[in-house]
């Protein structure tokens, strides 16, 4: 089977229709580096934006796991990036264990 120059540039066009039209994972982690004071900015206006939706209680769960995950980093001997598939594996856990369902199962109604 022959692939002229045209289907070829169709299939590589489709594909990266197909690769530009899904959603970005939220749980991917970015390969970012920050200086210390963008780092603290940053977790600033973070909390700012979600606390209109956070109650007391998520916020103080907010709080520790934040605090938990800074404290593991600041461990002599321990570096994130080398646990990046990891912490990538509990975020998307965490997503699917604790997002609604974005439609219930079939033949169920609620």
């Amino acid at each position: 089977m022959k692939i002229t120059k045209n289907d070829l540039k169709r299939i590589i066009l489709e594909t990266l229709n197909e690769v530009n039209d899904k959603p970005e994972d939220p749980t991917a982690l970015k390969t970012k580096a920050m200086g210390s004071s963008e780092f603290a900015r940053s977790g600033f206006e973070d909390r700012k934006l979600g606390s209109a939706e956070l109650t007391g209680a998520e916020q103080g769960i907010v709080d520790q796991v934040d605090k938990f995950l800074l404290n593991l980093a600041n461990q002599e001997g321990v570096d994130l990036n080398t646990s990046r598939a990891l912490i990538q594996r509990i975020m998307k856990l965490l997503q699917d264990k604790l997002s609604p369902a974005d439609t219930a199962p079939q033949g169920e109604e609620g």
